[in-house]
């Protein structure tokens, strides 16, 4: 019944929120976006930015600084923000994250259980799943700051309003844009000449009637001083509930987990897939897990009962029976504001001052999970003197002649475990661009970023209060409950806690055990430039002028984090009975998160020069052929030198065939929390030794990383024959090959490679007297990296009736995606379903003046869990193998004949609300039920209204 009214209400507020909006309007709104069949060119006097977009759709050879219309050899997709906003309204990156050449991205809706990194709620885009960080992301051209201390930008922050295109350049791209572009780039084109006003107001609801989404835009574009200065503007707003772990969904792959975890038919040397996962070693009200009363559960009053281990029970796990699911939330609540300006002033024919302004807020929260207090490391120790231990079971202690048992205890009892991060980010930037001649172009520029993060996990239990008030005894003095450490002359103020049985937690001990655990983190960026850019004219032409652009860059970073008192602590159990060894002098004193302080910056150095040589015009056997080669020198403040290149070719053939391939050097540099994270520690289930093992995991920076080199080679064919007007392909080969990759084993591939052989990795590593695992993870250039793989592109369109037909087909097929660090296997993650090796979207779009009707198919190969699992062998093949999964999305849009441009629109996404199919990843202590590459939200339905002045 509850649930029913929560989604009824849910709804209401849904179709309330468009009745408001269109309200507000006075009419339906329309975003004044040109046709996908009219993509512009860009500002040719813009730095930085690739080349710009072709005319009627064309699939482009783009991906340079030169400015001169020469055509570059690294490849490019380019999509307008219509045609973005028309498969995923919302927001322009779920859209991008819907090709293929995106997999494994942080989305805005995905759940999580920590705030370690500040990335919970941003959209960070993932080229070829080789991580965010590797993919560099330009607005306008520039280079935008980052948004967390992992290094990557929440592209939500973008004024989405006022985006004209975005072109993603798939290729190494570090010559000409610097680093992190190992994977390549993506570009926001601003629409820095818009004119008038435009609205927007929109919401949303799923299937399930949860997730409401409210939001609006505005839009503003004026000329001003006769003509030589032009200003741009926009606002934006958005709202979406979350759904918390505590909150039933009607989603049954949700609400009843499946999970992986260790196969106990075969010693737990293996993995099965068990449905309904549950904990073994845990309940609400509590599980005695050691003794005579092993298996024994506390129910509500404190009463015993037997404990259902359901089956296919392996070590910290079970499908089925009473244990408590072991899960986080579906998706966090999120609010954003955005506020953007941008103003141009031609001080003369020659010279254009420019200015622009951005703030964003964000507020994302996620009622994450319930604490767990089980395992070896945080379980409780219930002792035979304890004032709350019921006469039955103190009568069952002495008949077994016991002192005292451990219980697992899932803490239904307090708060859930809370995930909340207010994100302020401010981007500015000044500078003059101009002409020399009717040949060059130049631009100098200072841009800063800066981003404030509040990121707090809360109502978390603090160690040593936790254990101190669960061992409660009676004061001889005066017959009172009290903490038997406050007798001692400890822990003045201690609450004391009765555990046995659900719901047995009072606000007094709530307020007493828990707190947050905060850090606030503050990231600047600056960045000075200045680019030039032309051709050498007549005099050292070829087959026409050489094409020139050279530039120099200075980029400093600089990250403070200070954090609560708790958070920077040592845990310190002394003078306590019963408190786990584990926990002993552990950094940080809350149970988890204990983000730590840190001071760091360092700076880079650049400078780059790129040349476009045409070498042949219209002879027999070419239309046209030219060479582009570029080399930048970057000198980093904490590692010195390194250089990267580019050389490639585009030989057009005859206007129908155009062949293209470059070979390039790339790089990417460590970000602060890679080089100064002081050490983070958190605590898990492994698998050591076939069995489940609780661990402690301590994870820090390295001040002495290098930058990671990749080379990368792309070769393909782009053609449009003259037999069939209006179609077009691209077929691409890909490979990158990186060399001293940055970054962390997981603690699970630290066991599983010492098992495997690398002795290095088993230093990593001690098992502690009481059982528990210990590693300690850093950073390091670990890793080589191999990629590979093609992409495929068909466009067509052409006049049917009063309309246009526009069809698009977007393809990659990995070859490679494999990891391998000194002395450990390799690693291989193609075919995973984060990595599948065939995935696709197509597209049909029919248009007319007064309506249109999108449709789009979406494809997630085939996969397995782990491709490095032997199939019969480690894992079944039922259990590792993943169909197939298709997604529809349909957009329908009517244009009202108005005084003003208007227009309605329905977007259903996942139109047949398909479930992710059995994806789970292996069960630690928290986990989603299905992998992040499927859709977890189902049927969604948005609908809006657009208005143009």
């Amino acid at each position: 019944m509850g649930s029913s009214i929560v989604r009824a209400v849910a709804l209401r507020r849904a179709v309330s929120s468009l009745s408001l909006g269109v309200a507000l309007l006075a009419g339906p709104v329309w975003a004044q976006s040109v046709p996908a069949t009219e993509t512009p060119a860009a500002d040719a006097s813009e730095a930085a930015a690739p080349a710009p977009a072709p005319a009627a759709g064309d699939i482009v050879v783009t991906g340079t600084r030169i400015r001169s219309g020469f055509s570059a050899p690294t490849p490019v997709s380019t999509a307008s923000a219509e045609q973005l906003r028309t498969a995923a309204p919302t927001n322009v990156a779920d859209a991008l994250n819907q090709l293929p050449v995106f997999n494994g991205s942080t989305k805005t809706s995905q759940g999580t259980n920590t705030n370690n990194g500040g990335t919970t709620g941003q959209n960070l885009l993932n080229l070829r799943g080789l991580g965010a960080n590797r993919t560099l992301v330009l607005f306008n051209g520039r280079r935008m700051p980052t948004t967390n201390a992992s290094g990557s930008v929440d592209v939500n922050i973008l004024p989405q309003e006022l985006v004209q295109r975005v072109d993603v350049v798939t290729g190494g791209a570090s010559a000409a844009y610097g680093s992190d572009a190992i994977s390549g780039v993506v570009n926001f084109v601003l629409d820095t000449k818009f004119t008038g006003l435009k609205l927007e107001a929109q919401t949303g609801v799923s299937t399930h009637a949860d997730m409401p989404l409210g939001g609006g835009s505005l839009a503003w574009g004026h000329d001003f001083a006769d003509g030589r200065g032009h200003v741009i503007g926009g606002l934006q707003y958005f709202h979406q509930d979350g759904v918390g772990i505590d909150q039933p969904t009607g989603r049954d792959w949700f609400d009843n987990n499946a999970g992986r975890v260790t196969n106990p038919v075969k010693g737990g040397t293996a993995y099965v897939v068990i449905p309904n996962v549950r904990s073994s070693i845990g309940t609400f009200g509590g599980l005695i897990t050691s003794g005579p009363l092993k298996g024994m559960q506390f129910l509500n009053g404190g009463m015993l009962a037997p404990f259902n281990y359901g089956t296919q029970t392996g070590s910290a796990f079970q499908s089925g029976g009473d244990g408590a699911k072991s899960q986080i939330a579906l998706s966090p609540s999120q609010t954003r504001y955005n506020a953007f300006l941008h103003g141009e002033y031609q001080l003369s024919d020659a010279v254009t001052l420019f200015a622009e302004g951005l703030y964003a807020r964000t507020h994302t929260s996620e009622a994450s999970n319930y604490l767990q207090d089980v395992g070896s490391a945080l379980q409780y120790t219930i002792y035979r003197d304890n004032a709350y231990l019921p006469a039955s079971v103190a009568a069952l202690m002495d008949a077994n002649k016991i002192t005292s048992f451990t219980v697992g205890k899932f803490e239904g009892d307090l708060p859930l475990s809370v995930l909340d991060s207010k994100i302020d980010a401010y981007h500015a930037l000044a500078g003059l661009k101009g002409s020399i001649g009717s040949k060059w172009n130049w631009d100098v520029s200072y841009n800063y970023g800066r981003s404030d993060q509040r990121l707090a996990q809360n109502n978390l239990t603090s160690n040593r209060q936790l254990y101190a008030s669960t061992d409660a005894v009676v004061n001889p003095a005066n017959g009172q409950i009290v903490c038997r450490s406050t007798l001692s002359g400890m822990d003045a103020g201690c609450v004391p806690r009765n555990i046995m049985g659900p719901g047995t937690a009072s606000d007094a001990v709530t307020n007493y055990i828990i707190g947050n655990s905060v850090a606030k983190l503050k990231l600047q960026e600056h960045v000075a430039a200045a680019n030039i850019s032309g051709d050498l004219g007549s005099r050292f032409a070829l087959a026409a002028p050489i094409s020139v652009a050279a530039g120099l860059e200075y980029r400093k970073e600089l990250g403070t984090q200070t954090v609560d008192a708790t958070s920077a602590a040592i845990s310190d159990g002394t003078g306590l009975r019963g408190f786990p060894s584990a926990l002993q002098g552990k950094v940080g004193a809350w149970r988890t998160f204990n983000p730590q302080p840190f001071t760091g910056s360092y700076d880079i150095k650049e400078g780059y020069l790129e040349l476009g040589v045409p070498l042949l015009r219209n002879v027999a056997f070419a239309r046209s052929l030219d060479l582009n080669g570029a080399v930048r020198h970057a000198i980093y403040s904490q590692s010195g030198g390194v250089t990267t290149w580019k050389l490639g070719g585009v030989w057009d053939v005859n206007g129908a065939v155009r062949l293209r391939g470059t070979l390039s050097q790339d790089i990417r540099g460590p970000n602060l929390l890679e080089l100064f994270n002081p050490g983070g520690q958190t605590l898990n289930n492994l698998t050591y030794q076939g069995r489940s093992v609780q661990s402690q995991n301590i994870t820090s920076g390295n001040v002495n990383l290098r930058p990671e080199v990749a080379r990368t080679f792309t070769g393909g064919a782009v053609l449009k024959p003259d037999f069939l007007p209006g179609f077009q392909m691209s077929v691409d080969y890909y490979r990158i090959h990186i060399k001293d990759a940055i970054g962390t084993l997981t603690e699970q591939q630290v066991l599983d490679q010492c098992a495997a052989g690398n002795a290095a990795l088993c230093q990593l590593f001690t098992v502690t007297s009481a059982g528990t695992l210990v590693v300690r993870n850093k950073t390091l250039n670990l890793s080589v990296v191999r990629v590979a793989g093609v992409d495929m592109e068909l466009a067509y369109h052409r006049q049917i009736g009063a309309g246009q037909l526009q069809l698009r087909l977007l393809a990659n097929h990995g070859l490679s995606n494999q990891t391998q660090a000194p002395g450990s296997p390799t690693v291989q993650l193609l075919g995973s379903t984060t990595t599948p090796k065939w995935s696709g979207v197509f597209q049909a779009n029919y248009s007319t003046s007064a309506f249109s009707i999108f449709a789009q198919e979406r494809m997630i190969g085939k996969a397995k869990l782990d491709p490095n699992l032997v199939d019969g062998g480690d894992i079944s093949y039922a259990d590792n193998t993943t169909p197939a999964v298709f997604y529809t999305d349909v957009t329908l849009t009517y244009n009202l004949k108005t005084a003003h441009k208007t227009q309605f629109y329905l977007t259903v996404n996942n139109l047949f609300d398909r479930d992710p199919p059995r994806s789970p990843p292996q069960v630690t202590s928290f986990a989603m039920a299905a992998s992040s590459a499927y859709d977890q939200i189902g049927r969604y339905f948005t609908m809006g209204a657009r208005m143009s002045f």
